[in-house]
């Protein structure tokens, strides 16, 4: 049996409305994960930031013997531009993936306020970095200090810093 133009146009047709549903969008609906428990909240914090920082540890060293850097126990010998180097091409990016990965959470409504002030404070750390990255070598001002302060108030010191 064949469809003639009428007939393909008709099922194209349903295949459209089974497609877009009965919502009127194009878009199927994405249901937002449910918001965290203040624990649940610091426990997500501290793993995020842990295995970022764990990661920032190991890329460093990595980009320390890749360039002829001095690396682990005689880090301390980098010259200052070597140590603003690492922070632009190394400890930012990180940072920015680890703001990636802590905007998929959704704390409590009582800490959401403080959550977005947290990673918007972060995101200054990142841009006056990019600005001024001597800032790492003789840490005035230290931009990363409110994204601490924000990170001890939602309930972990491991998340406030570059």
């Amino acid at each position: 049996m064949t469809l003639g133009a009428r007939g393909k146009l008709s099922v194209a047709a349903a295949v459209a409305v089974l497609l877009v549903g009965c919502g009127g969008s194009e878009e199927p609906a994405v249901e937002a994960a449910p918001r965290l428990t203040k624990p649940q909240l610091v426990t997500k914090l501290g793993e995020i930031c842990q295995e970022h920082t764990d990661y920032q540890v190991k890329a460093i060293e990595r980009f320390d013997k890749k360039h002829g850097l001095p690396y682990g126990v005689n880090h301390e010998k980098a010259s200052d531009a070597q140590i603003e180097e690492e922070l632009v091409k190394v400890i930012l990016p990180i940072v920015r993936d680890n703001i990636h990965d802590l905007e998929e959470l959704r704390p409590p409504r009582q800490q959401e306020a403080d959550f977005k002030a947290f990673l918007g404070a972060l995101e200054h750390g990142i841009a006056y970095s990019e600005r001024d990255p001597s800032w790492v070598v003789d840490a005035r001002p230290e931009p990363f200090s409110q994204a601490r302060a924000l990170s001890w108030k939602l309930g972990t010191a491991l998340c406030g810093q570059a």
